[in-house]
């Protein structure tokens, strides 16, 4: 049988290092889960590894897509497949390595297919909007959608316009994509690594120095190039909205201040750290792993040494 390894965990966590010394060790290569490298110029603020970094440790699925560009989880599934098909014809294993959790569990229990983003529908979508009003647009999909209203709040813009997107272009609800296949994947043998940190403490202070040492090199330069080369480019596309290039661009558009913009992205980043660990925590038969343990990489290396002798 086939096999596949996970390496995930919340952001700042330790998985791209944790990943080297697994790419140093063993016949692996590498396949980016990220949501934000797909995309090219989306740097600094994905943690994207450098260029000569890439070229010691290939990533596949990194720069795959232009920022204006959209990237389903359909997409991933089925570039995840491509790739993997390459990395068994040179004997390897793939590794797939990081934190969008979404596109992990789209592996293992594939989800009904969602439809993808088309003009009409968000010009439709932004018609009433602009003709009824964000609170009446929550209102619309609290009835169509009772279940996905619980996960949204009022005020998410994005979400709310995407789910009635969804309902406007399938007739079908937003939360109808979020059940399970009755049969998971089984195709592949599996090892499941997670990067666990048992002091949140030592997780949200690391989070803290990575977002600052992010703004001193250069993130919000970044995001001025892309909106400077991609005319158009705003919070409507899926890039844009990531972690931290959300923020810089409400800076860079006067809807917040520069003295708050640290602030806004670690607050952004602590939160999309904790639900990665609730999709983890959701996840079975896991090597949990505190990467703040000095013996981690051990543990890990030991473990990957088994499962690829079972």
């Amino acid at each position: 049988m086939k096999k596949k390894i996970f390496l995930m965990g919340p952001t700042a966590s330790g998985k791209t290092e944790a990943a080297k010394i697994i790419f140093d060790n063993f016949p692996v290569e590498i396949i980016s889960v990220d949501s934000a490298q797909i995309y090219k110029g989306f740097n600094i603020g994905s943690a994207k590894p450098k260029p000569n970094e890439l070229i010691k440790y290939p990533h596949y699925l990194v720069d795959r897509k232009g920022p204006c560009d959209r990237y389903s989880v359909n997409e991933f599934k089925l570039d995840v497949e491509e790739v993997s098909s390459k990395i068994y014809k040179k004997n390897k294993v793939p590794m797939l390595v990081g934190g969008t959790m979404m596109y992990f569990n789209s592996l293992e229990r594939p989800l009904n297919e969602m439809p993808g983003s088309t003009p009409e529908a968000r010009k439709k979508i932004n018609d009433d909007l602009n003709k009824y009003g964000l609170d009446e647009m929550y209102k619309k999909l609290s009835r169509i959608d009772p279940v996905i209203v619980e996960k949204i709040k009022g005020t998410d813009k994005q979400r709310i316009m995407r789910a009635l997107e969804v309902y406007y272009i399938s007739g079908k609800p937003l939360s109808f994509y979020h059940i399970p296949k009755v049969k998971p994947l089984t195709n592949c043998k599996l090892l499941k690594i997670a990067l666990i940190p048992a002091d949140k403490t030592l997780l949200n202070n690391r989070i803290e120095i990575r977002v600052n040492d992010m703004l001193k090199n250069g993130f919000i330069e970044e995001v001025e190039s892309l909106l400077k080369n991609n005319p158009g480019l705003d919070l409507t596309y899926p890039a844009l909205r990531s972690v931290g290039y959300k923020q810089i661009y409400e800076y860079l558009m006067g809807m917040i201040s520069f003295d708050m913009l640290s602030k806004k992205i670690i607050i952004a980043t602590r939160q999309l750290a904790k639900r990665q660990m609730t999709w983890i925590r959701a996840m079975e038969n896991l090597l949990a792993v505190d990467p703040f343990d000095k013996s981690f990489n051990i543990k890990i290396n030991n473990r990957v040494k088994e499962f690829l002798k079972e």
